[in-house]
């Protein structure tokens, strides 16, 4: 999946990452996600200094929640599905 920024009206991919939860009971940081967001992983970062939507103690960029392979809640408007095919 593609991350696209949250901060509007950008629509700059700021990371790939892998959908681990759309459940609004999951919960990242101690806290449920609730609807309209998705529990994620950051796999390949493609701008580190984009700020978390919800920062967490000692994470509060892509960059910080890549490098301690920490998951995180990104807005579901801003995920766009990709499919990959071979050439």
């Amino acid at each position: 999946m593609l991350l696209k920024t949250a901060n509007y009206p950008k629509k700059t991919i700021v990371a790939y990452a892998t959908i681990l939860s759309s459940s609004p009971k999951a919960n990242v940081g101690g806290v449920e996600i609730g609807n309209r967001f998705y529990k994620v992983r950051i796999n390949h970062p493609t701008v580190q200094n984009e700020p978390l939507v919800r920062p967490m103690t000692g994470c509060e960029t892509i960059g910080d929640v890549h490098a301690k392979g920490t998951p995180i809640a990104w807005p579901s408007i801003c995920v766009c599905k990709t499919t990959f095919r071979n050439m």
